[in-house]
Parts: C-alpha cells; sequence; structure tokens
C-alpha cells in the first residue's frame, strides 16, 4: 500500500462520517456534539423577526469566491429582464411586458417611472443609446452579438429588437443588456470582454436599487473589495432592505468560512467547503443554507496548446473513466449535489430527463468497454511507447485552478494516480488569473502552461447554454480545437428555445456526442452551500446570483444591536434552510 492509498483510505474513514453526519442532519434536523450526544435543532427565529422594510444603519459583509460580477451586478444595474429564483429564471426589471415574433423580432414595453441613480430618466432612448454603444463593443459569450441586427424606437416606451435569424436565447442575453447613463457611455462603453457586466468604477450610474460607492468588480479585474450603499430613489417596488453591503473580493475559502462562523461581524455570508458544513452548523453565529443548483465545475481538456497527449481521445477517455464521480460526491462533496455525464447540471429545464433518456446508452457503453484500472493503464502506457516516452514514469498532466478547490482536487489526483498519471496542481489565488488564462488560450496567448483547467461555471438562466457554451470551438470560453459537428450542435442550440418541440431531442443528441469524444471533465454538479450569520435572512439560489435586494437583518443583527452583547439563547444550533429543493437528499437522476 502506497502513500497515496494510506492517504484515501483515512480520508474515507474521516469522510465517511462526516458522510453519516450530513445524511442525518439533511434527513431529521439533528445532529451530534462534540461528546457525540444527540441534539435537537432549534427552528430558524430570524424568519420571523424581519418584515421586508429597509432599517437604516443596517450593513452586511459577504465574500463570493465565484463569478462576483454576476452575483451582484442586478443589484447595481438594470436591464429588461433580470434573473429570478422561479420556474421561468427571469422576472421583468426596467421592461413591463414582451412578446416575440418567430424568435427574430422582440418587442419590449417599458416602465414609466424609471430613472437612473443620478436622477435622469430612462425610456426607449436610452435602450437606443446603449445599443449603439454595445454594437461598437459587446459581449462576446454568446452569439448575441453576431445576429442582432438594429434596435427600432417603437415610441417613447416600446422598443424592437431585430434579429438577423431566429434566436432562442435573446431572454437569456436581455438579463445582460444592462443600460448605463450617458456620462458612464462617454467614459467607458460597453467592455467588448468575453464576461459582463461593466462595473468599471463606482457612480450614479445604474437603474439598481443599490449604487457602487466603492470599487470595481468585472470579469477579469477587481478591487479587493466594492462598498455598496441603498439607493433611496430607487423605482422599483423590491427596494434595498440593508442600508450599505461590503463584498470581499480576495479573501480565502477557509479564512472567509472562519470569519463567518468564530466571527459575530467580520463577515455575514460566505460561499464554504463542503467539509465545513458541520462546523457552520454547531457555529455560535452561523447557520448553513443550502440549494440545489444548475452550477457545474468546468474542467477543461487544454486542445489547442496544452501537452500532446491531451489531444489524444484515449487520454481524455482515461482521465474522464478514471474519475469515480460517486466518490468524489459523497467523499469530496459530502453528498452535496448530484452526479452529471456531460459537464451540465441535471436541474437545467428537461435536462433531467434528456440524461435519463440515455441511460441504455450509457449501459451498454459501459458494458462494451473495460474500464477496469488496468486497462486504463495499459491505454496511457500505449500512447507513451507510441510516443517514445519512458514508461516506467507516470504521464505528467499539469492542472490549473483556484486554491478554493484544493478539496477537489486531492482526489482527482489521487483517482489519477492511480491509472499512472501525475497530476501536477498549479493553484493561484484568484479567479481572475484562472480567467486570464482561459480567455486567452484560444488565441495561443495564454501566459500560464496548463494541460486542465478548472473554475466555477456558475449558472446564469434557464437555457443551458450557460453549461454548453464552453463547447463551442474557437471561442474565448472554450479549448477545442476545430470540429464541424460540435459548431453545428452550439449553433442549433442558440436558436432552439426550452419550450420547442426539437429542445429534448437536441439536448439528449449534445449531451450524448460530448460524452463519446470526452470534450470536457466531467465532474459532479454541486449544491450550494452557504454560512450565514444567523441574524441574516438569506437563502441560497439555484444560480450564482446573490439577490442583494432581498437580504434582510434582524434587530440582533450586529450592525444594528450595537454595545449590547449578542444573547446566549441565540447562540444555538439551528434546522439547515434547505431552499426549494425538488428532490430529496439521496436522489439521483
Amino acid at each position: 500500500m502506497n502513500i497515496n492509498d494510506y492517504y484515501f483510505f483515512f480520508h474515507i474513514v474521516i469522510l465517511v462520517f462526516f458522510g453519516l453526519f450530513n445524511t442525518h442532519l439533511a434527513a431529521d434536523d439533528s445532529l451530534i456534539n462534540e461528546d457525540y450526544r444527540l441534539l435537537n435543532l432549534a427552528n430558524d427565529f430570524s424568519f420571523n423577526e424581519v418584515n421586508g422594510k429597509f432599517k437604516p444603519g443596517s450593513h452586511i459583509k459577504l465574500f463570493i469566491p465565484n463569478l462576483p460580477y454576476l452575483a451582484i451586478s442586478h443589484a447595481i444595474n438594470g436591464s429588461l429582464v433580470r434573473p429570478a429564483d422561479n420556474d421561468k429564471g427571469y422576472q421583468y426589471d426596467v421592461a413591463i411586458s414582451h412578446k416575440s415574433i418567430d424568435d427574430k423580432v422582440w418587442e419590449f414595453k417599458l416602465r414609466k417611472d424609471v430613472k437612473f441613480q443620478d436622477g435622469s430618466p430612462f425610456n426607449a432612448d436610452s435602450v437606443v443609446l446603449n445599443m449603439k454603444y454595445f454594437v461598437k463593443k459587446p459581449f462576446v459569450f454568446s452569439k448575441f452579438h453576431t445576429i442582432f441586427d438594429y434596435l427600432e424606437k417603437v415610441d417613447d416606451y416600446t422598443v424592437r429588437f431585430y434579429l438577423k435569424e431566429p434566436y432562442g436565447l435573446f431572454l437569456h442575453d436581455a438579463n445582460w443588456l444592462q443600460f448605463y447613463t450617458k456620462e458612464y457611455l462617454e467614459e467607458f462603453g460597453w467592455n467588448g470582454k468575453p464576461n459582463c457586466p461593466n462595473l468599471a468604477e463606482p457612480g450614479l450610474y445604474g437603474l439598481g436599487p443599490y449604487i457602487l460607492t466603492e470599487g470595481y468588480i468585472e470579469g477579469d479585474r477587481h478591487s479587493k473589495k466594492v462598498v455598496l450603499k441603498a439607493n433611496p430613489d430607487y423605482w422599483g417596488e423590491n427596494k434595498a432592505k440593508v442600508e450599505t453591503i461590503t463584498i470581499y473580493n480576495d479573501l480565502g475559502i477557509e479564512q472567509a468560512t472562519d470569519m463567518v462562523i468564530n466571527s459575530e461581524s467580520e463577515l455575514d455570508i460566505s460561499s464554504i467547503a463542503f467539509s465545513s458544513s458541520v462546523d457552520t452548523v454547531l457555529s455560535k453565529y452561523a447557520k448553513l443554507t443550502v440549494s440545489e443548483s444548475k452550477n457545474n465545475y468546468a474542467m477543461h481538456f487544454n486542445m489547442i496548446n496544452g501537452h500532446q497527449a491531451i489531444k489524444d481521445s484515449r487520454i481524455r477517455y482515461v482521465i474522464n473513466h478514471s474519475i469515480d464521480q460517486d466518490y468524489l460526491l459523497n467523499l469530496s462533496m459530502l453528498g452535496e449535489g448530484i452526479p452529471s455525464p456531460t459537464m451540465v447540471s441535471p436541474n437545467f429545464y428537461k435536462v433531467d430527463n434528456a440524461i435519463k433518456s440515455l441511460q441504455g446508452y450509457f449501459q451498454n457503453d459501459a458494458g462494451q468497454h473495460n474500464n477496469s484500472i488496468n486497462n486504463l493503464i495499459h491505454l496511457i502506457t500505449d500512447y507513451q511507447r507510441e510516443n517514445q516516452l519512458d514508461t516506467n514514469k507516470p504521464l505528467e498532466i499539469t492542472l490549473l485552478a483556484q486554491e478554493s478547490y484544493l478539496f477537489l482536487l486531492k482526489d482527482i489526483k489521487y483517482f489519477l494516480s492511480k491509472v499512472h498519471i501525475d497530476l501536477k496542481l498549479k493553484i493561484v489565488a484568484t479567479e481572475a488569473e484562472v480567467f486570464g488564462n482561459l480567455l486567452s488560450t484560444y488565441k495561443n496567448k495564454n501566459k500560464t502552461s496548463w494541460d486542465l483547467l478548472l473554475w466555477g461555471n456558475y449558472d446564469w438562466y434557464k437555457h443551458p447554454w450557460t453549461a454548453f457554451f464552453v463547447y463551442r470551438p474557437f471561442y474565448a470560453w472554450s479549448t477545442i480545437p476545430e470540429n464541424p459537428k460540435l459548431l453545428a450542435y452550439t449553433d442549433r442550440l442558440t436558436t432552439v428555445n426550452v419550450e420547442s418541440e426539437g429542445y429534448s431531442s437536441l439536448i439528449s443528441e449534445f449531451i450524448q456526442f460530448v460524452y463519446e469524444n470526452n470534450f470536457m471533465v466531467f465532474l459532479p454538479t454541486p449544491n450550494n452551500l452557504f454560512a450565514v450569520n444567523k441574524e441574516v435572512v438569506f437563502h441560497a439560489g439555484e444560480s450564482a446570483f446573490i439577490y442583494l435586494r432581498d437580504i434582510e437583518v434582524t434587530d440582533y443583527h450586529w450592525s444594528l444591536r450595537k454595545e449590547i452583547k449578542y444573547p446566549l439563547n441565540r447562540q444555538v444550533p439551528v434546522k439547515v434552510d434547505r431552499h426549494r429543493f425538488k428532490r430529496s437528499v439521496n436522489e439521483r437522476p
């Protein structure tokens, strides 16, 4: 038994305990304390102590390690529609209604009471002006910039978008048509980057219930923290409830978790590692909130300029079939998630059924291939012999990832070591460093060499383009070389509405094709886990969004209680908030 075997055995012993603990916790909301005695969890008292009203002087602090610019932008900016944790995936924002004609012409009626944070009015002319700047430097994470034709002002509060072809993703992209004042556009315009939105500097530039007063935050750059203040003149019904929100961008996940669970006022909300769930529940100051998600771990194969082995389909096959998703899910992730065969969450609309329709195919595929460790090793050594590499040494593959994913990477490294692959980890502190290398690879301009790369592909909308867009060849978010069939699949996906007759069959075809070719590393879909201050009312959603306008605090929150000590009777473990779960804890698609 080598050192990796000892490590893995020890890891199993520890995590089996926590896995059983977690299952017990989820099943009947009871837990075991340090003395292994059974305790009952208290009801969360905070839910009954808020009233949906603004509280002057209130202040919360957040840490969001993944896609923070997506998570908070809709609190600052305004768009035709904005994300919602509902079955549609959106709700109206500055629009009040819309209609589409053959998916090429989209008309929106606008609210008449909307104004920018500087007091200037928002109307159809504002949309026209923003689209002029959009055309000059559009976002490029979808096809919208290539098929947008022109915008028509029908009247002062009606606009009509004309597209060059049917586009089933339009409502998805309408989330990101976020409108800015004339002054902001003249200085910054649209950023023309693969990611969005554009939060280049603080100021009265947006339409949202919160004003960015300190810092900046975009996909490829951010300040160490940003500060938001409630907009006193916000036009909408869903106004801010908390006066000040501070978002930290450069904390480590362990540091952030410690700040939430061991201090009352250093941090109020943080995404946490699965291994921190028990400590969160036992905390005097924090509680655990969990939701199912449409998020994915996006692990890329660098088929552009990575190790030559990555271009060999046999090596990609070995990597995917040596990683045991059930082990990762039940050990590394403590059961908080579900398996996924193709880097797309089964929680997307109708995707669960598409995956189930392929169960016969997956079973036949498993029966036709011998995926024993010995056979997978043979595939590796065959490659080494063919390329005159030393078969006595493992194949070295380099993985680039953010520090917050170490909990997952250590187990993946173990699985690959069993099939004669030595996974070298290049760990960076920030998500921006990962994105900087990923988004430049397709042009051979990445500064760091890598073979595998991991980031959190945290969902934006109901349509699964947010997972499948990484499969579009010669595109900033993709590391796949020219592939006409794959290009055709992504083209078809952008034209299909989720309610269209051919949507489900297309998803099934797409899933099977990428599975057969191992275009990405397939990992489980994680649940969203947050440690939350006991005096904060916050529900984790299915997506990357943090609905800042919905967050509330009780009168016992540190920002309002001032000099009074935190009462002992509130320092008790409370029930886990599993919000909007559609399936039981152990159900699998």
